[in-house]
């Protein structure tokens, strides 16, 4: 994948934090995702949620202080479902997360509150982007 405008991971220990804060854990193809694509948007953007194409706006900053893009800690304040873990904005301020449960990705309607499922993991949702 290319990665458009990506902003340096500034500290690592940032997953352990979330993982504290949330309890829950990581798995490593989303700490791998957030490493490489840290705050960047995809050169491939646009996926199907059923019959719905959907878009990637940027892959969310997981770093705090971070001024000029969405970060994570937005997210996860706004988010209070704590098995969701925001990874990603659409254009329209709606989240992609990880259920951490199930292991898919999943569309997050900021409007609503409701959730669509990808039925793929990180690996997958990535590699279908298009």
């Amino acid at each position: 994948m290319n990665w458009k405008y990506k902003i340096d991971l500034a500290d690592e220990s940032v997953f352990a934090e979330i993982e504290k804060e949330r309890g829950i854990s990581l798995p490593d193809s989303l700490v791998e995702l957030i490493k490489e694509g840290n705050g960047a948007t995809p050169e491939k953007y646009k996926y199907m949620v059923g019959f719905t194409e959907k878009v990637v706006g940027a892959i969310l900053s997981f770093n705090r202080d971070e001024a000029d893009t969405d970060t994570v800690f937005t997210a996860l304040s706004v988010i209070q479902d704590k098995n969701l873990m925001p990874f990603a904005i659409d254009s329209f301020g709606n989240y992609i997360c990880l259920d951490i449960a199930e292991g898919v990705v999943v569309f997050w309607d900021h409007e609503t509150g409701e959730v669509y499922q990808t039925d793929k993991g990180i690996e997958a949702f990535i590699e279908s982007l298009y």
